[in-house]
């Protein structure tokens, strides 16, 4: 099989992008800080001059982010690289260090044949497969999350609110499902059937609500959980299994989260920031958070900060930007996240009970107009993601593979990109992810993936006009 899309890790540490989306986010007060005390030596291109190229990956004093910080901090002996320390601060170091990477990725993109990511008759050949990808349905506007029932039935939520079913190439609307709060970010999002659904028939969506809550003279909104069953194309039976109190609610149309694992009864779910990083930190908060709950939405008493006073008792792990990705591995049951950073530092992370993943205090990111965050991409007592991309490649969905009719990629987990329009693949071993491949590129953007019963990989696409959300299956070819 070719490696027509496989890079090495490395490469992929770092991350990719397109030169479109790096275009889009502007390259801001970084690129005037890089120009007026960089490019006079290695040139506005980054490609060097007096002193040496930035973005061949070739780096004498060390390739970690730490040891390019340290030089340009500290300088070279007996060479014409002068510390910087006492003219730029440790923030704008850290900017201009997420810049080089970013340079370093587009200039390694464009390095790449025209036809890199291009199928040849139809057919994609990655790493361990080839197969080709095949619309199975379309939506109406921007489709979010998909789930299978047992009779093969197709649920898809699309933001503005609806829930379509689709089953024999037919679609269908379901009547009756929640209002939902559509802003900005916000809507009808997660899908998601109980693991026991075909005794007790319950459906569970994510979506973005308001109550009638105020953020000043702002309506406001946050994510709320509900479950129903579906009968004869209507929405019954419902039941509020998770919604914040209205003084929580936030007027912010950004950063909703809204993912869900079902594992031993217990319902896990993640809240987006809301805009408001700073309250990723904070306990009496429920954005910026993995919760856990009981599947009928009682509270675990053993939930890690349950007795904690002004603490939230539904609270799992915090410090977290957008969780827009969540699985549990299939052997293991750890559950895994993907959450998508600012400008830079998109992330994955092991999610474990009451741990703290550092937003914003730590990132490896960086604000969009080229502005720093913070200096710091690691503190005690907050944990370290377990693979990070530099630049973002506006991650969404994610979802470990179960089926078999691609062997070689059996539990290995697929991440959705956006803004990148890739669908990536990362190995796992020993709780560590030792690769990154590009399973295909330029079909739009990836808004979710989904491990089908019958053993295909599905995805979500959203072309880009118009904004039309359709579901994609993976074949494989022999």
């Amino acid at each position: 099989m070719k490696t027509k899309y496989s890079l090495p890790l490395a490469l992929f540490a770092l991350a990719a992008t397109t030169l479109s989306a790096q275009n889009r986010i502007g390259s801001g007060t970084v690129s005037e800080l890089f120009n007026a005390n960089c490019a006079s030596c290695h040139g506005e291109n980054l490609m060097g001059g007096q002193g040496s190229s930035l973005v061949d990956d070739v780096w004498a004093y060390g390739s970690s982010d730490a040891q390019i910080a340290k030089v340009i901090s500290e300088g070279i002996p007996d060479s014409t690289m002068i510390p910087w320390k006492t003219s730029l601060s440790e923030q704008q170091i850290r900017s201009l260090v997420i810049y080089i990477r970013e340079q370093g990725q587009i200039a390694a993109r464009n390095a790449l044949p025209e036809d890199h990511f291009q199928p040849s008759g139809g057919i994609f050949e990655s790493q361990e497969h080839s197969f080709t990808i095949n619309k199975v349905g379309e939506g109406e506007g921007i489709l979010w999350a998909i789930e299978f029932l047992p009779d093969g039935t197709m649920l898809a939520t699309q933001r503005d609110g609806v829930l379509w079913s689709f089953k024999n190439g037919k679609r269908r609307k379901i009547k009756n499902t929640p209002a939902v709060w559509q802003k900005g970010q916000g809507g009808l999002l997660e899908v998601k059937k109980h693991p026991d659904y075909e005794n007790n028939g319950w459906i569970y969506l994510g979506y973005s609500e308001n109550i009638g809550a105020k953020d000043g003279d702002k309506e406001a909104g946050m994510t709320a959980v509900v479950r129903g069953r579906i009968r004869k194309g209507k929405w019954i039976d419902e039941q509020k299994i998770y919604s914040a109190p209205a003084a929580l609610h936030s007027s912010a149309g950004a950063h909703f989260g809204t993912r869900f694992v079902f594992q031993d009864g217990y319902l896990f779910f993640g809240i987006g920031d809301r805009g408001r990083q700073g309250q990723a930190q904070d306990l009496s908060r429920p954005n910026g958070k993995i919760h856990r709950i009981f599947d009928d939405g009682r509270v675990p008493h053993d939930n890690p900060f349950y007795n904690e006073p002004n603490a939230l008792p539904t609270i799992w792990s915090y410090g977290h930007r957008n969780p827009q990705g969540l699985a549990a591995h299939p052997e293991t049951g750890d559950i895994w996240e993907v959450e998508h950073g600012p400008r830079g530092g998109d992330e994955t992370n092991r999610i474990e009970r009451g741990l703290n993943y550092g937003w914003p205090v730590i990132t490896y990111g960086m604000n969009y107009n080229g502005t720093p965050i913070t200096d710091l991409t690691a503190k005690e007592g907050m944990e370290q993601p377990k693979h990070y991309w530099n630049p973002s490649i506006a991650i969404c969905g994610a979802e470990f593979y179960e089926g078999d009719k691609f062997p070689a990629w059996k539990n290995d987990f697929f991440v959705s990109g956006m803004a990148s329009q890739e669908l990536h693949r990362l190995t796992i071993e020993n709780n560590q992810v030792v690769a990154d491949e590009i399973v295909f590129k330029n079909q739009g953007r990836v808004r979710d993936v989904y491990s089908g019963p019958d053993g295909h990989l599905y995805v979500l696409l959203t072309q880009q006009s118009p904004r039309i959300g359709s579901i994609y299956r993976l074949d494989p070819v022999k």
